[in-house]
Order: C-alpha cells, then structure tokens, then sequence
C-alpha cells in the first residue's frame, strides 16, 4: 500500500464537529482526561485539553460512549487560553469512522 505523504495528509478534510473523548496515556492507562475535539481527520485530530500533553507521547483515544477508538501520538501541544492547551494528534491505528459521526453534540465549552 502507498504511504500517504505528510503535505497530503494536512490537506485532508477537516471535520470540525466537537466531540467528546477521554485521553489516557498507553505508558500510563489509568491516567485519563476528558477533552473536545475540534476537528477531526483521516489522520488526527486536534483536541483541546486541561493539561499540557509532551510531544510524541503516545495516547489512547476513545470516544467518550466507547464506540470508537483510536492510538495516537501527540505532534503538538500550545497554551490556548485560561489555563487550556490545544493539542495535535496523529492517529497512528483507529476503529470506526471518526469524521462522520457525531457522537456528543453537547461537547464541553471551554473558556
């Protein structure tokens, strides 16, 4: 199968729908965040998140009804606002389809 280029990959469609998903580090599963996504592709996702995540940390993702799943490695991680951070995703392996499905239309508000 041909690997998909990076420039390729950020071009991708974006689903910007907010969804809800629990973060746990693979290194350490029973520390877990919930967060919101705010968009969603293919291959990653942004996510805004309460605690600031290391790049290339390796992270579980689950939809917050434990339908789909993903195994992700942080790219990124930015301050955002009051005390919130704006983290990148890449998802290395995923069940289920992530962009056409919104599963929480009640995401959280952030500040």
């Amino acid at each position: 199968m041909p690997r998909t280029g990076v420039k390729e990959i950020r071009r991708e469609e974006r689903n910007p729908e907010k969804l809800r998903v629990v973060l746990s580090q693979i290194a350490r599963p029973l520390f877990t965040e919930t967060a919101s996504t705010e968009n969603v592709s293919q291959h990653g996702m942004r996510v805004l998140t309460q605690r600031f995540w290391k790049q290339g940390t390796e992270l579980l993702v689950q939809s917050s009804n434990r339908e789909l799943w993903g195994h992700g490695r942080v790219v990124y991680c930015q301050s955002f606002s009051h005390g919130t951070f704006v983290t990148g995703l890449e998802l290395l392996a995923r069940t289920g389809d992530w962009i056409n499905r919104s599963l929480c239309p009640q995401a959280p508000k952030w500040r």
